[in-house]
Protein backbone atom coordinates (compact mmCIF):
# COMPACT_ATOMS: atom_id res chain seq x y z
CA UNK A 1 0.00 0.00 0.00
CA UNK A 2 1.27 3.46 -0.88
CA UNK A 3 1.36 6.99 0.42
CA UNK A 4 -0.88 7.92 -2.50
CA UNK A 5 -3.63 5.65 -1.20
CA UNK A 6 -3.43 7.21 2.26
CA UNK A 7 -3.51 10.68 0.71
CA UNK A 8 -6.65 9.73 -1.24
CA UNK A 9 -8.31 8.29 1.88
CA UNK A 10 -7.59 11.37 3.98
CA UNK A 11 -7.89 14.16 1.46
CA UNK A 12 -4.41 15.59 2.05
CA UNK A 13 -1.31 15.77 -0.13
CA UNK A 14 1.16 12.91 -0.52
CA UNK A 15 3.94 15.14 0.84
CA UNK A 16 1.92 15.86 3.99
CA UNK A 17 1.28 12.14 4.48
CA UNK A 18 4.99 11.44 4.05
CA UNK A 19 6.01 14.07 6.59
CA UNK A 20 3.52 12.83 9.19
CA UNK A 21 4.53 9.19 8.85
CA UNK A 22 8.29 9.78 8.68
CA UNK A 23 8.70 12.44 11.35
CA UNK A 24 7.06 11.95 14.79
CA UNK A 25 7.91 15.59 15.63
CA UNK A 26 6.15 17.01 12.58
CA UNK A 27 3.58 19.61 13.66
CA UNK A 28 0.35 19.76 11.70
CA UNK A 29 -1.65 22.96 11.62
CA UNK A 30 -4.65 20.72 12.22
CA UNK A 31 -4.28 17.89 14.72
CA UNK A 32 -7.28 16.13 13.20
CA UNK A 33 -5.35 15.73 9.93
CA UNK A 34 -2.49 13.96 11.68
CA UNK A 35 -4.88 11.58 13.42
CA UNK A 36 -6.66 10.81 10.11
CA UNK A 37 -3.37 9.97 8.42
CA UNK A 38 -2.21 7.72 11.28
CA UNK A 39 -5.53 5.88 11.40
CA UNK A 40 -5.51 5.39 7.64
CA UNK A 41 -1.96 4.00 7.78
CA UNK A 42 -3.07 1.51 10.43
CA UNK A 43 -6.19 0.60 8.45
CA UNK A 44 -4.27 -0.40 5.33
CA UNK A 45 -1.32 -1.87 7.28
CA UNK A 46 1.08 0.56 5.65
CA UNK A 47 4.83 -0.05 5.74
CA UNK A 48 7.51 1.72 3.65
CA UNK A 49 8.55 -0.02 0.44
CA UNK A 50 10.36 -3.16 1.61
CA UNK A 51 12.76 -3.34 -1.32
CA UNK A 52 13.82 0.28 -0.99
CA UNK A 53 14.22 -0.10 2.74
CA UNK A 54 16.33 -3.23 2.33
CA UNK A 55 18.56 -1.63 -0.28
CA UNK A 56 19.22 1.31 2.02
CA UNK A 57 20.08 -1.07 4.84
CA UNK A 58 22.08 -3.43 2.62
CA UNK A 59 19.94 -6.36 3.72
CA UNK A 60 17.68 -9.01 2.28
CA UNK A 61 14.17 -8.50 0.96
CA UNK A 62 12.63 -11.76 2.19
CA UNK A 63 12.38 -10.92 5.89
CA UNK A 64 9.09 -11.89 7.52
CA UNK A 65 6.60 -9.10 8.21
CA UNK A 66 5.39 -9.02 11.83
CA UNK A 67 2.03 -7.73 13.05
CA UNK A 68 2.40 -5.82 16.32
CA UNK A 69 -0.36 -4.62 18.66
CA UNK A 70 0.09 -1.56 20.90
CA UNK A 71 -1.57 -1.04 24.29
CA UNK A 72 -1.49 2.31 26.10
CA UNK A 73 -2.56 1.89 29.70
CA UNK A 74 -2.28 5.24 31.44
CA UNK A 75 -5.21 7.09 29.92
CA UNK A 76 -8.38 6.82 27.91
CA UNK A 77 -8.02 8.05 24.34
CA UNK A 78 -10.12 11.13 25.02
CA UNK A 79 -7.84 12.18 27.89
CA UNK A 80 -4.40 11.69 26.34
CA UNK A 81 -1.16 12.70 28.03
CA UNK A 82 1.17 14.28 25.42
CA UNK A 83 4.09 12.15 26.67
CA UNK A 84 2.34 8.95 25.64
CA UNK A 85 1.15 10.50 22.40
CA UNK A 86 4.77 11.37 21.55
CA UNK A 87 5.93 7.84 22.44
CA UNK A 88 3.20 6.35 20.26
CA UNK A 89 4.20 8.45 17.25
CA UNK A 90 7.84 7.42 17.59
CA UNK A 91 6.86 3.77 18.04
CA UNK A 92 4.63 3.64 14.96
CA UNK A 93 7.39 5.17 12.83
CA UNK A 94 9.98 2.66 14.09
CA UNK A 95 7.60 -0.26 13.56
CA UNK A 96 6.95 0.73 9.95
CA UNK A 97 10.64 1.31 9.26
CA UNK A 98 11.40 -2.15 10.68
CA UNK A 99 9.00 -3.77 8.25
CA UNK A 100 6.31 -4.35 10.88
CA UNK A 101 2.60 -3.77 10.51
CA UNK A 102 0.86 -1.77 13.23
CA UNK A 103 -2.12 -3.88 14.28
CA UNK A 104 -4.50 -2.70 16.97
CA UNK A 105 -3.79 0.44 18.98
CA UNK A 106 -5.71 0.19 22.25
CA UNK A 107 -6.17 2.86 24.94
CA UNK A 108 -7.20 1.12 28.18
CA UNK A 109 -6.53 2.91 31.45
CA UNK A 110 -8.19 0.02 33.30
CA UNK A 111 -5.05 -2.11 32.94
CA UNK A 112 -3.17 0.28 35.26
CA UNK A 113 -5.98 0.56 37.82
CA UNK A 114 -5.46 -1.60 40.92
CA UNK A 115 -9.12 -1.31 41.96
CA UNK A 116 -10.37 -2.35 38.54
CA UNK A 117 -8.03 -5.31 38.59
CA UNK A 118 -9.70 -6.64 41.71
CA UNK A 119 -12.86 -7.46 39.77
CA UNK A 120 -13.82 -10.00 37.12
CA UNK A 121 -14.08 -7.15 34.61
CA UNK A 122 -10.40 -7.56 33.71
CA UNK A 123 -10.83 -10.85 31.88
CA UNK A 124 -13.88 -9.53 30.04
CA UNK A 125 -11.94 -6.46 28.97
CA UNK A 126 -9.05 -8.59 27.71
CA UNK A 127 -11.45 -10.85 25.83
CA UNK A 128 -13.10 -7.82 24.21
CA UNK A 129 -9.75 -6.59 22.86
CA UNK A 130 -9.16 -9.92 21.16
CA UNK A 131 -12.73 -10.51 20.02
CA UNK A 132 -11.53 -10.45 16.40
CA UNK A 133 -9.84 -13.84 16.61
CA UNK A 134 -8.78 -13.77 12.96
CA UNK A 135 -6.66 -10.65 13.44
CA UNK A 136 -3.08 -11.87 13.48
CA UNK A 137 -0.63 -10.80 16.19
CA UNK A 138 3.08 -11.57 16.54
CA UNK A 139 3.68 -9.39 19.57
CA UNK A 140 2.42 -6.69 21.91
CA UNK A 141 4.11 -3.47 23.05
CA UNK A 142 2.68 -1.98 26.24
CA UNK A 143 3.24 1.71 26.94
CA UNK A 144 2.58 2.71 30.54
CA UNK A 145 1.96 1.22 33.94
CA UNK A 146 0.27 -2.18 34.04
CA UNK A 147 -0.66 -4.32 37.03
CA UNK A 148 0.65 -7.82 37.57
CA UNK A 149 -2.80 -9.35 37.27
CA UNK A 150 -3.40 -7.52 34.00
CA UNK A 151 -0.11 -8.80 32.62
CA UNK A 152 -1.06 -12.37 33.45
CA UNK A 153 -4.30 -11.92 31.48
CA UNK A 154 -2.48 -10.42 28.52
CA UNK A 155 0.03 -13.27 28.51
CA UNK A 156 -2.82 -15.70 27.86
CA UNK A 157 -3.36 -13.85 24.57
CA UNK A 158 0.14 -12.78 23.52
CA UNK A 159 3.28 -14.91 23.46
CA UNK A 160 5.68 -12.01 22.90
CA UNK A 161 5.29 -8.89 25.06
CA UNK A 162 7.54 -5.94 25.90
CA UNK A 163 6.75 -3.05 28.24
CA UNK A 164 7.93 0.58 28.02
CA UNK A 165 7.50 2.00 31.48
CA UNK A 166 8.60 3.91 34.57
CA UNK A 167 7.14 1.23 36.87
CA UNK A 168 8.83 -2.17 36.67
CA UNK A 169 6.83 -5.27 35.74
CA UNK A 170 9.09 -7.20 38.17
CA UNK A 171 10.31 -9.44 35.37
CA UNK A 172 6.83 -10.52 34.35
CA UNK A 173 7.66 -9.56 30.72
CA UNK A 174 10.56 -8.02 28.80
CA UNK A 175 10.77 -4.31 29.55
CA UNK A 176 12.56 -1.05 28.86
CA UNK A 177 12.53 0.88 32.10
CA UNK A 178 13.32 4.47 33.00
CA UNK A 179 12.96 4.03 36.75
CA UNK A 180 10.37 6.41 38.15
CA UNK A 181 11.84 6.18 41.62
CA UNK A 182 15.21 7.46 40.45
CA UNK A 183 13.51 10.16 38.38
CA UNK A 184 11.69 11.46 41.47
CA UNK A 185 14.82 11.30 43.63
CA UNK A 186 16.78 13.35 41.09
CA UNK A 187 13.98 15.92 40.91
CA UNK A 188 13.68 16.30 44.68
CA UNK A 189 17.48 16.46 45.02
CA UNK A 190 17.54 19.38 42.57
CA UNK A 191 14.95 21.28 44.62
CA UNK A 192 16.85 20.54 47.83
CA UNK A 193 20.08 21.77 46.23
CA UNK A 194 18.31 25.07 45.55
CA UNK A 195 17.54 25.37 49.27
CA UNK A 196 13.94 24.12 49.36
CA UNK A 197 12.97 22.18 52.48
CA UNK A 198 9.18 22.17 51.99
CA UNK A 199 8.72 20.03 48.89
CA UNK A 200 5.35 18.87 47.57
CA UNK A 201 4.27 16.12 45.21
CA UNK A 202 1.57 16.12 42.51
CA UNK A 203 0.64 12.87 40.78
CA UNK A 204 -0.55 9.32 41.24
CA UNK A 205 0.18 7.89 44.70
CA UNK A 206 -1.12 4.35 44.21
CA UNK A 207 1.55 1.71 43.53
CA UNK A 208 3.52 4.43 41.76
CA UNK A 209 7.33 4.38 41.68
CA UNK A 210 7.59 8.17 41.36
CA UNK A 211 5.66 8.67 44.59
CA UNK A 212 7.79 6.04 46.32
CA UNK A 213 10.89 7.80 44.99
CA UNK A 214 9.61 11.14 46.27
CA UNK A 215 9.17 9.70 49.76
CA UNK A 216 12.62 8.09 49.68
CA UNK A 217 14.18 11.36 48.51
CA UNK A 218 12.71 13.29 51.43
CA UNK A 219 14.29 10.78 53.81
CA UNK A 220 17.64 10.99 52.02
CA UNK A 221 17.56 14.79 52.26
CA UNK A 222 16.51 14.58 55.94
CA UNK A 223 13.29 16.45 55.18
CA UNK A 224 10.12 15.85 57.17
CA UNK A 225 7.17 14.61 55.07
CA UNK A 226 3.91 16.55 55.26
CA UNK A 227 0.68 14.94 54.08
CA UNK A 228 -0.69 18.39 53.19
CA UNK A 229 2.04 18.68 50.55
CA UNK A 230 0.83 15.62 48.64
CA UNK A 231 -1.81 16.02 45.91
CA UNK A 232 -3.00 12.64 44.61
CA UNK A 233 -4.30 12.95 41.05
CA UNK A 234 -4.19 11.64 37.50
CA UNK A 235 -2.08 13.40 34.84
CA UNK A 236 -3.84 16.08 32.86
CA UNK A 237 -3.71 19.84 32.63
CA UNK A 238 -6.99 20.45 34.47
CA UNK A 239 -5.73 18.50 37.48
CA UNK A 240 -2.53 20.55 37.45
CA UNK A 241 -4.64 23.71 37.66
CA UNK A 242 -6.63 22.20 40.54
CA UNK A 243 -3.40 21.27 42.35
CA UNK A 244 -2.16 24.85 42.15
CA UNK A 245 -5.43 26.13 43.58
CA UNK A 246 -5.13 23.62 46.43
CA UNK A 247 -1.55 24.56 47.36
CA UNK A 248 -2.40 28.27 47.15
CA UNK A 249 -5.08 27.75 49.78
CA UNK A 250 -2.66 26.32 52.37
CA UNK A 251 -1.49 28.52 55.24
CA UNK A 252 2.06 27.16 54.86
CA UNK A 253 2.41 25.77 51.32
CA UNK A 254 5.48 24.01 49.85
CA UNK A 255 8.08 26.23 48.20
CA UNK A 256 9.10 23.54 45.71
CA UNK A 257 6.89 20.99 43.96
CA UNK A 258 7.72 17.82 42.03
CA UNK A 259 5.05 16.95 39.46
CA UNK A 260 5.10 13.34 38.30
CA UNK A 261 4.16 14.42 34.76
CA UNK A 262 4.94 17.49 32.65
CA UNK A 263 1.29 17.98 31.75
CA UNK A 264 0.46 18.50 35.45
CA UNK A 265 3.25 21.07 35.72
CA UNK A 266 1.97 22.87 32.62
CA UNK A 267 -1.44 23.12 34.30
CA UNK A 268 0.10 24.54 37.47
CA UNK A 269 2.06 27.17 35.56
CA UNK A 270 -1.05 28.08 33.59
CA UNK A 271 -2.97 28.54 36.86
CA UNK A 272 -0.26 30.87 38.17
CA UNK A 273 -0.42 32.87 34.96
CA UNK A 274 -4.18 33.33 35.19
CA UNK A 275 -4.03 34.41 38.80
CA UNK A 276 -0.91 36.53 38.28
CA UNK A 277 0.06 35.20 41.71
CA UNK A 278 2.53 37.37 43.60
CA UNK A 279 2.22 35.94 47.07
CA UNK A 280 2.82 32.28 46.18
CA UNK A 281 5.08 31.25 43.31
CA UNK A 282 6.65 27.85 44.01
CA UNK A 283 9.53 26.31 42.09
CA UNK A 284 8.21 23.50 39.89
CA UNK A 285 10.05 20.51 38.46
CA UNK A 286 8.52 17.56 36.64
CA UNK A 287 9.41 14.63 34.42
CA UNK A 288 8.93 13.58 30.75
CA UNK A 289 10.12 16.62 28.75
CA UNK A 290 7.10 16.82 26.46
CA UNK A 291 7.28 19.34 23.63
CA UNK A 292 5.11 21.85 25.53
CA UNK A 293 7.69 22.05 28.34
CA UNK A 294 9.81 24.35 26.17
CA UNK A 295 6.97 26.80 25.56
CA UNK A 296 5.76 27.63 29.05
CA UNK A 297 6.92 30.86 30.60
CA UNK A 298 9.06 30.32 32.49
CA UNK A 299 10.24 27.23 30.63
CA UNK A 300 9.76 24.05 32.60
CA UNK A 301 12.61 22.33 34.43
CA UNK A 302 12.11 18.59 33.97
CA UNK A 303 13.69 15.16 33.90
CA UNK A 304 13.81 14.19 30.22
CA UNK A 305 13.10 10.56 29.37
CA UNK A 306 14.99 9.24 26.31
CA UNK A 307 11.86 8.46 24.29
CA UNK A 308 13.61 7.50 21.04
CA UNK A 309 15.98 5.11 22.78
CA UNK A 310 13.21 3.57 24.88
CA UNK A 311 11.21 2.79 21.75
CA UNK A 312 14.19 1.43 19.80
CA UNK A 313 15.33 -0.82 22.65
CA UNK A 314 11.78 -2.10 23.17
CA UNK A 315 11.43 -2.98 19.50
CA UNK A 316 14.86 -4.63 19.52
CA UNK A 317 13.83 -6.83 22.49
CA UNK A 318 10.47 -7.71 20.97
CA UNK A 319 11.81 -8.66 17.53
CA UNK A 320 14.63 -10.66 19.07
CA UNK A 321 12.14 -12.63 21.17
CA UNK A 322 9.81 -13.18 18.20
CA UNK A 323 12.72 -14.54 16.17
CA UNK A 324 13.79 -16.84 19.01
CA UNK A 325 16.90 -14.86 19.93
CA UNK A 326 16.31 -14.91 23.70
CA UNK A 327 14.07 -16.87 26.04
CA UNK A 328 14.61 -15.37 29.49
CA UNK A 329 12.73 -12.27 30.62
CA UNK A 330 15.04 -9.30 30.03
CA UNK A 331 15.20 -5.70 31.19
CA UNK A 332 16.98 -2.73 29.66
CA UNK A 333 17.19 0.28 31.96
CA UNK A 334 17.81 3.81 30.70
CA UNK A 335 18.52 7.00 32.61
CA UNK A 336 16.57 10.25 32.66
CA UNK A 337 18.39 13.57 32.16
CA UNK A 338 17.85 16.71 34.22
CA UNK A 339 16.95 19.62 31.93
CA UNK A 340 17.43 22.84 33.89
CA UNK A 341 15.23 25.66 32.65
CA UNK A 342 13.57 28.59 34.42
CA UNK A 343 10.73 27.18 36.54
CA UNK A 344 12.97 26.35 39.52
CA UNK A 345 14.47 29.17 41.57
CA UNK A 346 16.66 29.24 44.65
CA UNK A 347 14.71 29.51 47.89
CA UNK A 348 13.80 33.10 48.81
CA UNK A 349 15.04 34.44 45.49
CA UNK A 350 13.74 37.97 45.18
CA UNK A 351 13.35 38.13 41.39
CA UNK A 352 9.94 36.85 40.35
CA UNK A 353 9.40 35.90 36.70
CA UNK A 354 6.02 36.45 35.12
CA UNK A 355 4.09 33.21 34.65
CA UNK A 356 1.88 32.56 31.70
CA UNK A 357 1.44 30.05 28.90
Amino acid sequence: MSLKQIAKMTGVSVSTVGRILSDPNHKCSNEEVRQRVLEAAREISYIPNASARSLRAGGKTDDRIFHINILLTRFAKEAADPFYDELLMILEKELRNSGCIVGNVWHCAEFSDEKYNQTDKLQKLTDSLYSDSERRSDGLIIIGKVTGRALKQLKTREKNIVSINRNSTNYEVDEVLCDGGRIAQNAVAHLAKLGHTKIGYVGDCHNESRFTGYQAALATQHLAPDIDYIYDTTPNEANGIAAMEYFSSLADPPTGIYCANDILAVGMIKAMGKRRARGYIPSIISSDDIDAAQYTKPMLTTIALPKNEMVKFALMLLLDRIKGGHKIVSRLEVEGTLIIRESCRTFRELTEPEYYI
